[in-house]
């Protein structure tokens, strides 16, 4: 299992809350449960929530990226036909794939 990179693109502040939005890059060494991620590199001490969004693979392959906060782990899934439920991909080298995440922050009241 590899580690996502995070590049911050915009930074926002809600009183002591914090919410980034930034671009994620998956590992070559993706492995099953998903790519880890630290608080830190959202900038952040806690995560409170993550954004399930969409992934862009290359230019015919895509996923929804969803977020496992307990584990600090993002999950790319997908279908294999219509109609078929999503299902975690078994594809290893994901150094291509991009997502773009709102992350939510440091709320001491959650």
């Amino acid at each position: 299992m590899g580690a996502v990179t995070v590049v911050i693109r915009k930074r926002n502040y809600f009183g002591a809350s914090k919410e980034v939005i930034a671009d994620v890059t998956f590992s070559g060494t993706y492995g099953a449960g998903g790519d880890t991620y630290t608080n830190a590199q959202f900038e952040m001490d806690t995560i409170d929530y993550i954004a399930p969004t969409t992934a862009v693979g290359s230019t015919t392959t895509g996923y929804m990226v969803m977020p496992d906060l307990a584990g600090k782990k993002l999950r790319l899934l997908g279908g294999a036909a219509s109609g078929v439920a999503l299902a975690e991909t078994a594809t290893a080298g994901q150094t291509g794939t991009v997502a773009r995440l709102i992350v939510r922050g440091n709320n001491p009241y959650v």
